[in-house]
């Protein structure tokens, strides 16, 4: 029956290796699966004072709804979990990562700056599109693996934000920089987080005098403690970085015309765009969707809903325009040039798709008040 519980009976165990740490809201330890020869980070649920337990056992449930929402390579990875709501505790079983803080990863390795720096951005830029804060950014909080992959962890005070509800602004942390303009304001969102993330990488490049940070201007946009002229974004944060890389990758004149006749009829679509909306960003998401609607169209001439293509660059609304002639041997072209394109030229292909739909004309969200339910 579709109701039935499926019962796992068989006892799972794991060898001790070693402590790892105690924090305030628990203890953090190493083991090992020997049957598959793998090391895992359990984390236990088991707040310093005992009269915390009951009180934050929901933000230990919440993390673990957070982290298993969650697949990012410059994120830690959740594999299981263990909870115990009778006792109010419960375990993590994460990810290990063999490698060491990221202020000392950059001490060691100062020529490795840049691709911190923009792996950094992208890991946070991936928990901006979920609309989740991390809100503890500090260096013991981003590790850095033996092979030089950026990996954010702890997040033991983040929160899924709904923007229309006033979020609990009372927590209290003991900020390792100084607070931004709009603390005054309780206001903590994501541009509160690119500051931080700033003052984190100024603080490492300030410590180990390093001078070869190609984005220096992008941080300085990220620490400026005025809020309303600090940069707005993570996504905008990545797209000065794209900018940044455009110039040393080349196109062939042939892959140029492939993405101007694509880009030109991609534009030809809409005919405004929500300001609400927001620019896909998943790049294996875009190529699978757009590979089905040529698939759908391989017989025809013409696609013959063009807004399907529209949907795979846009969430949200936008009006469009009726009668646009999208050809099919255009899309095959646009298909085979990114599948043929490395990470970084797709990115760049993408951002200047945005470019073309950043000039669309924007119109207010509207509202449906008026509307029973």
């Amino acid at each position: 029956m579709k109701s039935n519980i499926i019962e796992f009976l068989r006892k799972k165990d794991f060898r001790f290796e070693s402590n790892i740490g105690q924090g305030g809201t628990g203890k953090t330890v190493l083991l090992k699966d020997e049957l598959i020869n793998e090391l895992f980070v359990c984390k236990k649920y088991s707040p310093y004072y005992k009269s915390d337990k009951e009180k934050y056992f929901k933000n230990f449930v919440d993390e673990i709804k957070i982290l298993h929402s969650l697949f990012h390579l410059n994120l830690v990875r959740v594999f299981n979990y263990y909870l115990y709501p009778e006792l109010h505790t419960g375990y993590i079983l994460m990810e290990y990562i063999k490698g060491i803080q990221i202020s000392d990863f950059i001490r060691n390795n100062p020529e490795r700056i840049n691709s911190v720096f923009t792996q950094t951005i992208d890991g946070f830029r991936y928990l901006e599109e979920n609309k989740i804060l991390h809100r503890d950014i500090r260096p013991d909080n981003i590790l850095v693996s033996e092979k030089g992959v950026v990996k954010i962890i702890d997040f033991g005070f983040g929160k899924i934000i709904e923007f229309d509800d006033k979020f609990n602004k009372s927590i209290s942390l003991n900020w390792r920089y100084s607070t931004p303009n709009e603390f005054s304001l309780e206001i903590y969102d994501f541009k509160t987080e690119v500051y931080f993330v700033g003052k984190l990488f100024e603080e490492i490049i300030k410590e180990n005098d390093i001078e070869n940070l190609k984005y220096t201007q992008i941080l300085n946009k990220m620490i400026n403690p005025k809020y309303d002229e600090r940069i707005h974004s993570f996504f905008d944060v990545s797209r000065e970085i794209l900018s940044d890389c455009s110039n040393s990758i080349y196109f062939t004149d042939d892959e140029k015309q492939v993405y101007q006749i694509f880009a030109g009829r991609l534009v030809e679509i809409f005919s405004k765009i929500c300001d609400d909306s927001e620019y896909i960003s998943n790049l294996d998401t875009i190529i699978m969707e757009l590979e089905t609607i040529y698939r759908n169209s391989i017989l025809e001439d013409e696609i013959q809903n063009p807004t399907r293509i529209a949907s795979c660059f846009i969430k949200g609304q936008y009006y469009y325009n009726k009668n646009i002639r999208f050809y099919v041997e255009n899309l095959e072209s646009f298909i085979r040039m990114m599948k043929s394109s490395s990470f970084d030229r797709k990115k760049i292909i993408l951002n200047n798709l945005w470019q073309r739909l950043d000039r669309i004309k924007r119109y207010p969200k509207e509202s449906n008040s008026d509307l029973p339910f």
